[in-house]
């Protein structure tokens, strides 16, 4: 399976966060932490998102969510692909 997009990663994180927590927590996380969706592209602080960016998104779901929820985001990013510092560890 090839890699998937930084944006396509955390839009799929980011669906599953909402079904499990409710928008007000996944705003909480995507605004305090500068990213935003916009229809199915991501973007973080107003620009394309990067490997960079996704681990960036993880750290801010550890502070959001804790350390489980930033365990489960992780080993869903390695599935996918990505090759963030975090995931390529």
């Amino acid at each position: 399976m090839p890699a998937l997009p930084p944006s396509a990663l955390i839009a799929r994180h980011v669906e599953k966060l909402r079904s499990q927590s409710g928008v007000e927590k996944v705003e909480q996380l995507l605004h305090g932490h500068g990213f935003r969706i916009e229809g199915p592209s991501v973007t973080h602080y107003g620009r394309p998102v990067t490997e960079q960016d996704c681990y960036d998104y993880k750290q801010a779901v550890r502070e959001v969510y804790g350390d489980a929820a930033y365990s489960f985001a992780r080993v869903n990013f390695v599935l996918g692909g990505c090759r963030c510092p975090a995931c390529a560890a």
